[in-house]
């Protein structure tokens, strides 16, 4: 028989999958981690522990191949970022990396259990050791993997600990009316000379508004647009929860206070009654974020924007479906004020034609108008003429100094190029201001244009409008809502925009007074001076029918809704 070395056995031979065997790899990464607490309280850096691992890893002869951490993290769960890219990263190079080098165990984790499952797993799978290096241990032995387990549990018992203790001092906090947690949006929390206190920010001033545009009626929808207006973008979620947080009323509440209310001693936004007030509409408007079905929308279009004359309190909406038949319901339980919603639109359209002017009226009030401008601009129009008859003395001086340098040559060229730019910057300075101040005056024609347009057909424009653009034309013309009498049939206002308000006086004051003159007119002519105004007439020998006794020249052009 002939003579075999052992070696020739080596292709039968089995490894180990216990990676706990495999001790000659040293390829680590670093992981650090501190809380922003914990720094304070101990001083420990981020930087310190970086260092001491690096001495640790040169003084052991380990190759570092990545770093981890270097941030603050909580070590209550491992959901952290960082230590779960760590993680990935061991995974991906299975077999290349040995260690996982930390300052201590609790920079690891503070779980327990769930840490000393987490180090077995990657002990077991990936052979990945966790070394403390200021608490060395063999974790390939049974000795050294229990004490890493023990210290592991210290870790998660110390930070129960300090948990216990935080909550203890939180909850005291919150019982005597102090919010010692991070502030909702609208709030910002300040430290001054050592105490902290919170206030309102501009963003809280624009939610109070949100809450007083809800108790007048105005639906989340409009809401968030005018919110947007004001450079306050959220979702209708975030607003929903916004309007049921009682911390905006000055009121506490926390999981911790364990169902207790507590008088809050931050700011409040809105007072308590207020608050109630808008929950309950919310409630009643049958939806979380008061958002109506298109077909209820379309029928009621006057939802949360009419309120009772009885109670004050905003019109919500109903179908009767046996009928099909939509009717607005009073909230105020027992004022029993609900209404056919189809009479109480047609009533509606009533009331809004009041405000329509009469088309005998558009064109002395056009001129009336601009007249009216014109008196309480007077600066603006003195400016204007000022700045023509300056404009004229400046195109005449750089005449003269062109036909001076071009034509009679008895200009030098040096003080040509010295005149010229001073005389040429100032005639583009005073165009500018002259181009200011016509179009200011052109936006004016075109908003008086609008609103007189617009004034001679409101039920016409509210009738063929979409939802959206009803709703918008109702808070033109009456910003604060309206309320409605059922016994009556009528509708009432405390505030009417401006122009609307001037064309309703208009219309009331059309007739004579006593000394037969037209009462438009005598409103009229003190303000216009020696034009005369008159009343237009089916026999009027002009084709406008203007009312004038001549024939103005056109101040507006044709407008288009």
């Amino acid at each position: 028989m002939s003579t075999t070395t052992i070696g020739a056995f080596q292709r039968w031979a089995r490894t180990s999958s216990d990676k706990t065997y495999i001790k000659e790899l040293k390829q680590a990464v670093v992981y650090t981690r501190v809380s922003s607490k914990e720094q304070q309280d101990t001083n420990l850096s981020l930087e310190f522990q970086k260092k001491t691992i690096l001495d640790y890893a040169s003084r052991n002869e380990f190759t570092i191949v990545d770093y981890f951490g270097g941030r603050f993290e909580s070590a209550k769960t491992d959901g952290r970022k960082e230590f779960n890219r760590m993680l990935n990263f061991i995974k991906s190079k299975k077999g290349k990396i040995s260690h996982i080098l930390v300052y201590t165990t609790s920079r690891f984790s503070r779980t327990g259990g769930a840490a000393i499952a987490l180090a077995e797993e990657l002990l077991a799978k990936y052979g990945v050791q966790i070394l403390a290096v200021t608490q060395p241990t063999d974790t390939t032995t049974a000795n050294g993997q229990f004490q890493q387990n023990i210290q592991l549990l210290f870790a998660q018992w110390d930070n129960q600990q300090r948990k216990q203790a935080t909550m203890a001092g939180t909850l005291e906090k919150l019982e005597s009316g102090i919010w010692c947690l991070t502030p909702p949006m609208g709030y910002t929390a300040i430290t001054k000379d050592g105490m902290r206190s919170i206030i309102i920010n501009e963003v809280g001033e624009h939610l109070r508004k949100a809450f007083n545009w809800k108790l007048a009626g105005v639906k989340n929808e409009e809401i968030l647009v005018r919110l947007k207006a004001l450079g306050v973008t959220i979702y209708k979620q975030k607003l929903s929860m916004i309007f049921s947080n009682p911390f905006y009323a000055g009121i506490i509440i926390n999981r911790m206070l364990n169902g207790k209310v507590v008088k809050g001693k931050h700011p409040a936004l809105i007072t308590e009654a207020e608050f109630l007030q808008v929950n309950e509409i919310r409630q009643q408007a049958g939806g979380k974020f008061g958002v109506f079905h298109n077909k209820e929308r379309d029928m009621l279009p006057l939802k949360a924007f009419v309120k009772c004359d009885k109670c004050s309190r905003p019109y919500t909406g109903y179908l009767v479906k046996k009928k099909n038949i939509y009717y607005y319901k009073c909230q105020t339980i027992g004022c029993k004020c609900n209404r056919n919603a189809q009479r109480m639109n047609e009533e509606f359209l009533d009331f809004i034609a009041t405000y329509s002017l009469k088309e005998e009226l558009v064109a002395p009030l056009q001129h009336y108008m601009l007249e009216m401008y014109f008196k309480k601009h007077e600066a603006d129009v003195t400016e204007l003429k000022e700045l023509e008859k300056k404009l004229e003395e400046t195109n005449k001086a750089i005449e003269n100094i062109e036909e001076s340098y071009y034509v009679k040559r008895n200009m030098s060229e040096d003080a040509f190029n010295r005149f010229m730019p001073k005389y040429a910057e100032e005639k583009a300075g005073i165009l500018k201001s002259i181009n200011r101040c016509q179009t200011n005056k052109s936006n004016l024609v075109k908003y008086m244009e609008t609103a007189v347009t617009i004034s001679r057909k409101l039920a016409t424009v509210w009738t063929s409008a979409s939802i959206n653009e009803k709703e918008l034309l109702q808070r033109l013309v009456f910003p604060e809502g309206i309320s409605y009498n059922l016994e009556k049939g009528q509708y009432r206002t405390e505030k009417v925009n401006a122009a609307f308000s001037l064309f309703a006086s208009l219309n009331s004051v059309c007739g004579e007074n006593e000394k037969g003159q037209n009462g438009f007119k005598s409103i009229l002519s003190s303000q216009v001076g020696t034009t005369r105004f008159e009343l237009a007439t089916p026999c009027t020998p002009c084709k406008c029918a203007t009312g004038l006794r001549y024939v103005p020249k056109p101040v507006f052009g044709t407008a288009k809704i």
